[in-house]
């Protein structure tokens, strides 16, 4: 037997053996989420993801809003799902991030909550309220609370206003500012607190529970995504990641947590 003979009886055997591993071999994504009842929908994505694609989900809750995009940019990530259009585009525009939208997931309508109150109409004059502090949801909840007739905007204030654009406070309302995280925490000392969907349940409220609710079909700038980093944009796997979150098993388990959460694919 030559030499050449040989290594191809040993060789070739090995190689077929890697081929055929590397060709049915796992692969895993790394997705950043927030910490809170998310967690559960991922859950549910993941088995999916194992059983019918052969893929591993690598789930990273995150407290904050801020953190997700900074460690997908950053290459600690593969995706992050947690975040609206409007919150995505303010985030790269301050921070340079390079970063594409991959497929929409749902629309949460965000909304006003109280423990010390049943009904919107019984805010009284000089009543203390929360909002977010991020330019997205600070912008969402001040029309969230004109729409309430809490308030009234500058006309021209467009989709992100902020405290300086409130021409009218009727009642002479408080609106502070916090960390969105922080919200439901400090909704104990105030009137009523605008809350988004990550943080409603964490805080004890149900969505039911809102004195007042967004319009989900006039909140379209507020669907939420899942994001990429723009040179990984076009890769398939991000395909199948579309796939399972726009699956009647996601559907589902997320309208049992969100009721009135909408499908926005």
């Amino acid at each position: 037997m030559t030499l050449k003979c040989i290594i191809k009886f040993v060789f070739l055997p090995v190689l077929l053996f890697l081929k055929i591993n590397l060709l049915f071999a796992e692969e895993t994504i790394k997705i950043g989420i927030t910490a809170g009842p998310s967690v559960q929908i991922m859950e549910v994505a993941k088995k999916i993801a194992k059983e019918k694609y052969n893929l591993n989900f690598k789930i990273v809750p995150f407290v904050d809003y801020q953190m997700p995009n900074e460690a997908l940019n950053s290459g600690d990530l593969d995706a992050n799902i947690f975040q609206t259009v409007s919150f995505l585009n303010q985030a790269i525009e301050k921070r340079g991030y390079k970063l594409a939208i991959v497929a929409n997931t749902f629309i949460y309508p965000m909304g006003i909550y109280s423990r010390k109150i049943k009904n919107i109409n019984q805010i009284k004059e000089k009543d203390s309220i929360i909002i977010p502090n991020d330019t997205s949801n600070q912008g969402r909840a001040l029309v969230l609370l004109q729409n309430a007739g809490l308030i009234k905007l500058r006309h021209n204030a467009g989709e992100l206003p902020n405290l300086k654009d409130i021409v009218q406070n009727p009642k002479s309302l408080t609106i502070r500012t916090v960390d969105a995280a922080q919200a439901a925490r400090a909704s104990y000392d105030v009137t009523a607190v605008v809350l988004n969907n990550d943080f409603v349940l964490n805080a004890g409220f149900k969505p039911a529970e809102a004195l007042v609710r967004e319009n989900p079909t006039t909140a379209k700038s507020y669907v939420n995504v899942i994001v990429v980093r723009q040179v990984d944009k076009d890769k398939k796997i991000f395909q199948t990641l579309k796939a399972i979150m726009n699956s009647d098993e996601i559907k589902k388990k997320t309208e049992e947590l969100f009721p009135g959460a909408v499908p926005a694919w």
